[in-house]
């Protein structure tokens, strides 16, 4: 019965990264509804993932829209109380017709206004065999819809097109496979380009950086006077700094305090941030002194837990999963693992980042300042202005620390 068990199950893994500069994006008009409710369904999985996450003490960051895009994949495949578990944890607003016709158009917009507007920002999706096989409609929904490759392969397979597709950021996302692998499902994002005002290296000074009421630590300071859109709360402000060609932009929610940042976070659910973000984006741009720190971050999380505990429990379940979908009876697939790996570095130029997600399925057994000094901890996200998409969400507690 256990051999007939490995030849009827398998694995199932997705693997997701992203990378970031900054370049210039045109206006993109995303006009219908479903893609509307995409961003903001994708946008309340990334707060409520991250204050999950959050739980854990010092710097913190991901791509919500690479976890997304993964999980989205692997939702198409599934069925019963597993798609009804997957599709509320990952706020996914649309049923399966219109969601994954809407990643589709939310991934060539993307993409192409990049493009048309001179940058580099690539959305890359791919289904790898690894020792067994789904079923045809479900590789052509794949196909269709999120541009996937299909091919086959193990391991160094599929590292090697994670290190390709983040350009060398992410060398490596899974260590290894089930020895009852069936297949795994890879995403990238990759976008490089340029501030719209970038800093002059010669600025650039050390400074102290606040880890905490009672530490500090030196790190180089980017120094820059310019306009920028800037808001001011009771207890913390806001930046918007964009890229070139305004459509992408940088932004950090910086506390009043330099011990706020718990605080903030705690404040921190979709309602606030849309109605921050909007009054951002509303507001008059203004001459500011900026101070901001380099740094680099490399991130790396397993994302079963997090997923269970936000409610995602019948796809980690052999007995209970259902990814008939994808052509395998329920009880004979499951989620086994779900590894994300993040980079994001900010300097003079711009910001670049890479982030990766896998997913492995197997049978079991202050008053107004004229200047914003981010020399405390910070929270900040990446994001196309247009759309409203989360790209990237983090915070940064010590730039000492990668």
């Amino acid at each position: 019965m256990n051999r007939l068990l490995q030849v009827l199950s398998g694995i199932f893994t997705i693997a997701l990264f992203s990378v970031i500069s900054a370049t210039s994006v045109e206006a993109s008009i995303f006009g219908t509804s479903a893609q509307e409710n995409l961003v903001q369904g994708n946008t309340a999985f990334a707060v409520q993932l991250y204050q999950e996450l959050g739980a854990r003490e010092g710097n913190l960051f991901f791509s919500p829209y690479s976890v997304s895009s993964a999980l989205g994949m692997t939702y198409a495949g599934a069925r019963g109380n597993t798609e009804k578990e997957m599709k509320d944890v990952l706020h996914f607003p649309l049923d399966q017709a219109q969601l994954h016709p809407a990643f589709r158009k939310l991934n060539r917009e993307l993409a192409a206004t990049a493009q048309k507007s001179g940058q580099k920002l690539n959305i890359a999706n791919a289904l790898v065999l690894t020792g067994g096989d789904v079923s045809g409609g479900f590789k052509t929904l794949l196909k269709d819809n999120y541009d996937a490759e299909v091919f086959g392969g193990g391991l160094d397979v599929i590292n090697g097109w994670v290190k390709r597709k983040t350009e060398g950021k992410i060398e490596k996302i899974l260590e290894e496979l089930d020895v009852n692998s069936v297949c795994v499902l890879l995403n990238a994002i990759y976008f490089k380009g340029t501030w719209a005002s970038p800093f002059q290296k010669s600025r650039t000074q050390d400074g102290p950086f606040n880890v905490s009421a009672g530490k500090k630590i030196i790190v180089p300071f980017m120094r820059q006077k310019s306009e920028f859109k800037i808001m001011t709360k009771d207890d913390f402000q806001a930046i918007l700094i964009p890229y070139e060609g305004q459509n992408l932009s940088m932004v950090i929610l910086l506390p009043q305090a330099v011990d706020g940042l718990a605080k903030l976070e705690k404040q921190l659910s979709i309602q606030n941030l849309n109605e921050w973000l909007a009054k951002l984006d509303e507001s008059q741009a203004q001459e500011i002194n900026l101070y901001l720190p380099k740094f680099k971050l490399e991130t790396g999380y397993d994302l079963v837990p997090p997923c269970m505990k936000m409610g995602m429990k019948d796809a980690f379940a052999l007995a209970n999963a259902d990814f008939s979908g994808m052509g395998w009876r329920k009880g004979f697939l499951y989620i086994s693992q779900i590894k994300h790996k993040a980079v994001v570095e900010v300097n003079e130029e711009g910001t670049e980042a890479a982030a990766a997600t896998a997913v492995e399925m197997a049978t079991k057994s202050v008053p107004f300042n004229p200047e914003f000094r981010a020399d405390h901890p910070f929270f900040f996200i990446i994001r196309d202005s247009r759309s409203g998409a989360v790209l990237f969400m983090g915070r940064m507690v010590n730039p000492g620390m990668k």
